[in-house]
């Protein structure tokens, strides 16, 4: 029973990055809600039956992206959604702060984990408070902005650790994965893009707006 949830859990990264993936594609010639949904389910039933070498397509994808944390498979639940109703998700100011959160923390884990700073920022993780009280600060700020499913999220990865729900001992392991930081940093690069563009764009027809005086016309000073 332990190995058959611990392969389904395994698992899940790779079936919501499958079907998010395949979802959003579809969604460009599918209008339908449902027919995307069955869209995505297909192309992961499909990559499950595709053999490469000595594992199906599937299966090379769950070795290559692992478990999720928990913030991870929230934010790719949430991405799977999306793509499935067709939302811009963008938009919300919710998946905006949680995206940044996750790409400041890989920020703050991965370089020192793989060797770049001189302290590895990864053993903080298995014990002391200065984790913790930055995951209740955060925890804190998202109820304080009515950022329920990141509050939830948080502490349901927490839960976990406490409880000795998964293999890992580290606090870390809970509340980041390299999925989650990768999607999360994409992410907040794209919508950081987004605004400078925008705001390029409105101060352009701003500009254009404005009366330009004529030839020979003295511009009219207030």
């Amino acid at each position: 029973m332990t190995a058959m949830i611990d392969t389904i859990l395994n698992s899940t990264n790779a079936a919501l990055i499958i079907f998010a993936a395949s979802t959003a594609i579809a969604s460009a010639f599918v209008r339908s809600p449902l027919k995307r949904v069955a869209v995505g389910a297909i192309v992961v039933l499909v990559a499950m039956g595709i053999p490469v070498s000595v594992r199906s397509l599937f299966g090379w994808t769950v070795s290559a992206v692992e478990r999720p944390s928990l913030p991870g498979f929230f934010l790719l639940v949430a991405l799977a959604v999306s793509a499935a109703m067709g939302w811009q998700i963008a938009r919300f100011a919710e998946f905006r702060f949680a995206t940044l959160v996750l790409a400041v923390t890989g920020f703050v884990l991965y370089p020192g984990a793989a060797g770049f700073l001189n302290y590895d920022t990864y053993v903080i993780g298995y014990s002391g408070y200065l984790l913790p009280a930055a995951i209740a600060v955060v925890i804190a700020y998202a109820l304080w902005r009515g950022y329920l499913l990141t509050a939830l999220a948080l502490n349901t990865a927490v839960a976990a650790f406490l409880l000795g729900a998964g293999e890992s001992r580290n606090l870390w392991d809970y509340v980041i994965d390299p999925i989650a930081w990768i999607i999360g940093l994409g992410a907040s690069i794209a919508i950081a893009t987004g605004m400078v563009i925008g705001k390029f764009r409105t101060g352009e027809i701003a500009a254009s707006s404005q009366p330009s005086a004529g030839i020979g016309e003295t511009p009219i000073s207030h």
